[in-house]
Formats: structure tokens, C-alpha cells, sequence
């Protein structure tokens, strides 16, 4: 049986970015897909790289006619290395947590962690799945988003960590907060103001 394919091309810093929208049981669908995205951050930035491409499937494939990557992705403004805020996220970010790293010398920095798995390292739902994280030598505040789902979860832990089931053993920010980020800063200031800790671990 045929799908039609959607993919999104576009160059980056001289590399080649491919964003796959999902494989669809009809060219109708293919392109309500695009027209679902197009307008969506990242994509209406480069709404020529998308396409549709006729593929031949002998069963139907498991997730046809879901569309990914919804709500767009993070779009890139300056060199990270530059220290300056580079995409959507981080900017929402900064808004209200920049008293971090102004206030009490944290750094900051985002590490992607590819799909989201289990302890074993079967996938639990496709990437990506993305860290964006404060931090100093004593603790480190984790802001984890699910990007096509775009939830969020935050853990505190003693240290920066590259694994994803790791950090999710640290101590969990509650679920209210984790989406009311004026909320959670305000709560974090009070307390680094109170005992110098977040989540009861101290930063220094």
C-alpha cells in the first residue's frame, strides 16, 4: 500500500536539519498535515523545506496520520557559546529565572537527550526530549520538556547529569509549578532567600 511521507528540511549553521511530520495514509492528509504545522515556530521560518514523498509500505505503519512536531521547535539566534539566549524556550526561561545566574553565579545550558526512555532504555515517546538546566558546583535545577507533548517536569539534583533517568531521581518540583514558572521562581526565591537551598539542598 502507498503513504505519502512528510519531511521538513532547512539549513542550520551549514548543516542540514530534517524534522520527519509523519507518514500519511493519503496526499490530502499529507498536506493537511503541512498546512498544520507550517505557521507553527521554526517551520514559518523556512515554510519552503517541506515535501511530501510517495512511499510503497507492506503493513500499515503503526503511527500513521499522527502528526509530529506540532508545536514547532526552538528557533536559533546566536551562538551558544556566546552565553546569550539562543532560542524560544531559553527565552521564557531567562524571563523569570535570569536571577539565577545574575544573583547567585549559576550557569545555564541545554543538553538534548534524544527520545524519552525508560530505565531500560525502551522508548517511552519520540523526541526530542530536552533539559534546560541551571546550575552551579552544589545543585542544579533541571526544566525537562517533551517537546511534541510540551510538558514539562522539573527536578532538582546535587549535580549536572547527561542521563534522563538520573535526573528524573532527584527531587520533583511539584506538578502545579512546574507549569506556572512565575510561581516557581517566586517559591525558589523565598527559599534561597530563607536558607540558601532549593528543594532543601543547599547551593553552597
Amino acid at each position: 500500500m502507498f503513504y505519502y511521507k512528510v519531511i521538513h528540511k532547512y539549513k542550520s549553521d551549514d548543516r542540514d536539519e530534517t524534522k520527519e511530520i509523519g507518514i500519511f495514509s493519503s496526499k490530502e492528509r499529507a498536506f493537511q498535515a503541512i498546512n498544520a504545522v507550517k505557521d507553527k515556530p521554526g517551520f514559518v521560518d523556512h515554510q519552503d523545506g517541506f515535501s511530501a514523498k510517495r512511499i510503497l509500505r507492506l503493513f500499515k505503519p503503526p503511527l500513521a496520520d499522527q502528526i509530529f512536531w506540532r508545536d514547532g521547535f526552538d528557533t536559533y539566534y546566536f551562538n551558544r557559546r556566546s552565553n546569550e539566549i539562543c532560542c524560544d524556550e531559553e527565552k521564557n526561561l531567562m524571563k523569570y529565572f535570569t536571577f539565577l545566574l545574575t544573583e547567585y553565579g549559576f550557569q545555564f545550558d541545554k543538553l538534548e537527550l534524544g527520545d524519552m526512555v525508560d530505565e531500560n532504555g525502551k522508548r517511552w515517546f519520540y523526541g526530542p526530549y530536552n533539559c534546560y538546566y541551571f546550575y552551579n558546583d552544589q545543585v542544579c535545577v533541571n526544566f525537562m520538556n517533551l517537546v511534541q507533548r510540551q510538558d514539562w517536569n522539573v527536578y532538582i539534583t546535587n549535580e549536572v547529569l547527561s542521563d534522563q533517568n538520573l535526573i528524573k531521581k532527584g527531587k520533583a518540583v511539584p506538578g502545579n509549578l512546574c507549569y506556572n514558572w512565575s510561581l516557581l521562581a517566586s517559591a525558589i526565591r523565598e527559599e534561597l532567600a530563607e536558607s540558601q537551598t532549593i528543594l532543601g539542598i543547599r547551593i553552597n
